[in-house]
């Protein structure tokens, strides 16, 4: 599936859906819209004006005008790419680029569902459909950017895009980390239900993706668990449990390394 909409009357919102890594598109510094890339499955390496991060599934990142970016390799990826002007959003949010925005599990199906949509319609200028797409894709940008887990772009290395000796395996192990990061597993678990040794898969995945697989887990866990102290009145506790962590001073230890607070004070600040 491709749908593209270039024409002035519609807003000027150019809407693709890419599904081969190859054809990521190199956008030039002189373009003057945003661009919003939204990974639906799969994973793509993007860079933007020297700076990287490997995203994944359910993973967006908000590239700002007249910034140039591209598309490296990619593992089974497909992806949507929106160019737009600030002026057809207005959600009161500033619109930052260079960062990774995890999508809320309980969105992401609705955000996926109005891509298509926004796609399906792209044909028709009507001023009404002009509306509707307007109203639409700024729920989008708003739930991406609101309250996603963030993260920040990496300096590119020379070697930032260097292919994978097994993209088939790493699919496979960021997708069971996607599935189960919720129960008590670890690297060794992960390895074991793809027949490999953990070794071995771990420095297939750093590779690959430039994190370990242990990386990637953490990642995802805490990720998850900022989705639900910020929208549960949850313990921490049982936020941990929730996670994947059967303690919660282990929990507490991780987000406090990668968020700068500890996760109660974290909420505390989150709803002042």
């Amino acid at each position: 599936m491709k749908a593209v909409d270039r024409t002035p009357e519609a807003g000027r919102l150019c809407l693709e859906y890419i599904t081969d890594a190859s054809r990521c598109v190199r956008i030039p510094d002189d373009d003057d819209r945003y661009a919003l890339i939204v990974v639906e499955r799969g994973c793509v390496q993007i860079e933007v004006e020297g700076h990287r991060a490997w995203l994944a599934a359910r993973d967006a990142t908000l590239v700002a005008p007249n910034r140039s970016y591209r598309g490296g390799c990619g593992l089974a990826p497909a992806l949507w790419i929106a160019r737009f002007d600030a002026s057809e959003v207005d959600i009161g949010l500033p619109l930052t680029g260079a960062r990774v925005h995890r999508l809320a599990p309980e969105r992401d199906a609705a955000v996926f569902a109005v891509l298509r949509l926004l796609a399906e319609t792209a044909a028709d200028g009507s001023a009404y459909r002009r509306l509707v797409r307007r109203l639409h894709f700024t729920a989008i940008v708003a739930s991406i950017l609101e309250k996603a887990d963030v993260r920040e772009f990496a300096p590119s290395r020379s070697n930032a895009f260097a292919p994978a000796r097994s993209n088939a395996l790493v699919r496979d192990a960021l997708d069971i980390i996607d599935r189960r990061y919720a129960e008590y597993i670890g690297p060794a678990e992960i390895a074991r239900e793809l027949g490999r040794h953990p070794a071995y898969l771990t420095n297939l995945v750093r590779e690959a993706t430039g994190k370990s697989l242990g990386t990637w887990l953490i990642e995802r866990r805490l990720g998850a668990a900022r989705v639900l102290l910020t929208n549960t009145d949850d313990s921490v506790g049982a936020i941990a449990a929730a996670v994947g962590y059967v303690d919660v001073s282990h929990f507490a230890r991780y987000f406090t390394r990668r968020y700068g607070t500890p996760p109660a004070r974290w909420r505390r600040l989150r709803s002042a």
